[in-house]
């Protein structure tokens, strides 16, 4: 997964690329102002739409989108009935000998709520709220290059118009109509080429990303919640292990849906989500 997004990219410019240079008229495509408009004109449009300390987000956890490894839910599982056995053999106080080897914010904070005895509903308010506050961090990549796909064609078609209406001012001299109507395309094609090769694929690959750290994340609090209940680890094995990535993607999608409903105010209904 780390090398496909950047394998994707490059093979889809390098075979547009060669497309164009197949062609005899490859200079056509090149043109500072159609880029200028396209690039620049999207660019602006973020700026209006986010913030600049969401930007400084963005620009910061993007790369993420290239280095992501998925979490693996056997893992974790493992790790969780692990600590489930140490709980029911030392008591959940001999946990907290363990926190520091595990390698998961999101289970660490659930185990050291665990063992300074909080109750159930309380630890399940807190992971829901932390969990809901992840979701809402990572979403932000993926509806940034989502609404940047939405723009750039936009921009594109107003490079297009502009184009048009210089080469409709100077329809006396008809040699450079089809120059200049060429031109103007170019200002479309950018758009397109940008939208559909970058930033669409990129939103959408930061959203499945997000939804396997959700799953994930809705193993941790499970697998926390039952700890904190003294369940038995065979029983928290086996009920965990029913939690396939299928099922698990069910609940969060649910789940997502009622926190929409409810406002970003109240992250504590993103529940099993993340």
């Amino acid at each position: 997964m780390r090398k496909s997004t950047s394998i994707g990219l490059i093979s889809g410019f390098a075979l547009i690329t060669g497309a164009i240079l197949l062609g005899n008229t490859w200079g056509k495509f090149f043109d500072p102002a159609s880029l200028l408009m396209v690039v620049g004109g999207t660019v602006a449009a973020m700026v209006v739409n986010y913030s600049f300390e969401d930007l400084k987000r963005v620009i910061g956890m993007t790369q993420e989108i290239f280095t992501f490894d998925p979490p693996s839910l056997q893992r974790r599982l493992d790790e969780i009935t692990n600590m489930a056995r140490t709980a029911r053999r030392e008591g959940v106080l001999a946990l907290d000998r363990h926190i520091d080897d595990v390698d998961d914010d999101l289970l660490q904070f659930g185990l050291e709520m665990a063992v300074d005895g909080m109750g159930e509903e309380e630890i399940a308010e807190m992971l829901d709220q932390r969990i809901a506050e992840k979701k809402s961090q990572r979403q932000l990549v993926a509806d940034f290059f989502t609404k940047a796909g939405t723009y750039a064609p936009a921009f594109g078609m107003i490079g297009t118009l502009i184009g048009l209406i210089q080469m409709l001012n100077n329809l006396d001299d008809p040699s450079k109509i089809g120059s200049g109507m060429a031109t103007a395309l170019v200002t479309t094609f950018y758009g397109a080429l940008l939208a559909n090769l970058a930033c669409l694929p990129l939103g959408d690959r930061a959203r499945k990303q997000n939804k396997l750290r959700g799953k994930a994340h809705y193993i941790i609090r499970e697998g926390i919640l039952a700890i904190a209940r003294g369940d038995s680890p065979r029983m928290i094995e086996q009920r965990l292990g029913f939690l396939s990535e299928e099922k698990a993607a069910d609940v969060e999608d649910e789940t997502a849906g009622a926190e929409s409903t409810e406002n970003a105010a109240d992250p504590q209904t993103a529940a099993a989500a993340a």
